[in-house]
């Protein structure tokens, strides 16, 4: 893959250049830092407490009503500490200090996932080369569902919209058992299928995945008097809880009825300006329900991430009201699903759609 290479829009850049100082504006006048701030910082201690409780409630359990339950609610706030705390640390967002979203970004490996593997693909494929087919990290996954348009079509395809809803329970599971190892043994970040990892990044990722796996089935079967099956059904619930939540989030801003997948020509050029495909390939969701906003990381409100990488999520809110107006005033396409449930219903919808050989 050639270098790639955005277009050179004079109004696109207009556009952006006021934008960003509308941005700037807003946090020097009401003197606010770009990184976490205390709510954030709060949240964060409060998730991760709730989590750390649910875990040692575990320990307590009587009854397999217990038990699942409390695999059920670390399932759900796993997702909410990555997005809250990890998310904002691999964008050098949480802290001002690198040392601390470094330590920060451990987060990732004591849920089970690879923060520095999660790292190399979010920030360093996704992100520049977001919805660009064979690009992006994030979007890349598997043949069982088709994605972009100019994708391979298979006869199973036909039913993706039934099969894959069901299919998502297995993400994190999938994720934590074979996605990180073939991204570490076979890693494809950016069309640069050469990169290399330190022998220290091999030993994270083994001790990350011994000490999850021990501490979630070896211990609790140890300890409890449960049985190994009934511990490990636990864990699979776990996991559904997890990939249900995750994929809301992720579904939601990147695989909607409208999103695109432009390619670059052959000599890597892209049709339009790096400002106008972040928006164009992003769709927020659900903008005005705080309580989404709080416990998804500001996930919901996409498009002013892709934009702003370098701004903690707890600033999202008001930013995404500049955001709008100001694609109003420059005819910019911003998109936005006003519930999550028209998110979801809209991810339904693209993968009929993309059932349909055409």
């Amino acid at each position: 893959m050639k270098n790639l290479r955005f277009k050179n829009d004079e109004a696109d850049m207009h556009f952006f250049k006021t934008l960003q100082e509308r941005v700037n504006a807003y946090f020097a006048q009401n003197n606010l830092a770009k990184t976490a701030n205390n709510s954030a910082k709060i949240k964060a201690v409060l998730l991760l407490s709730a989590y750390m409780l649910a875990f040692i409630s575990v320990f307590f359990a009587q009854s397999l009503f217990f038990l699942y339950a409390m695999y059920a609610l670390m399932g759900n706030l796993t997702i909410f500490v990555a997005l809250n705390i990890a998310h904002d640390a691999a964008h050098q967002t949480f802290s001002s200090s690198r040392r601390i979203n470094k330590l920060l970004l451990y987060t990732f490996d004591f849920l089970g996932a690879s923060g520095y593997m999660w790292q190399l693909k979010h920030v360093h494929s996704h992100h520049p080369h977001v919805n660009i087919p064979n690009m992006d990290g994030d979007i890349k996954q598997s043949n069982l569902v088709r994605i972009f348009p100019n994708a391979p079509y298979f006869s199973f395809h036909r039913y993706q919209h039934i099969y894959m809803p069901v299919l998502y329970a297995l993400y994190t599971l999938i994720w934590l058992l074979f996605r990180d190892f073939k991204d570490y043994f076979y890693t494809d970040i950016s069309g640069k299928p050469d990169i290399s990892h330190s022998k220290k990044q091999y030993a994270r990722l083994l001790i990350g995945k011994s000490i999850f796996i021990g501490r979630m089935i070896v211990l609790p079967y140890i300890v409890l008097s449960f049985s190994f099956w009934q511990i490990i059904g636990a864990f699979i619930l776990f996991h559904v809880c997890a990939s249900y939540t995750v994929a809301l989030a992720l579904i939601s801003a990147h695989v909607g009825e409208h999103s695109v997948y432009p390619m670059p020509n052959n000599n890597g050029q892209m049709s339009q300006s790096w400002v106008r495909h972040q928006i164009v390939s992003t769709c927020d969701f659900a903008t005005d329900n705080r309580l989404i906003s709080h416990l998804f990381g500001g996930f919901n409100h996409h498009v002013i991430h892709h934009l702003f990488p370098n701004i903690c999520h707890i600033h999202y809110p008001p930013l995404t009201k500049i955001l709008v107006k100001t694609c109003e005033e420059y005819n910019m396409p911003y998109r936005a699903n006003s519930s999550l449930w028209q998110a979801v219903a809209s991810h339904w919808k693209f993968l009929k759609k993309r059932s349909q050989q055409v």
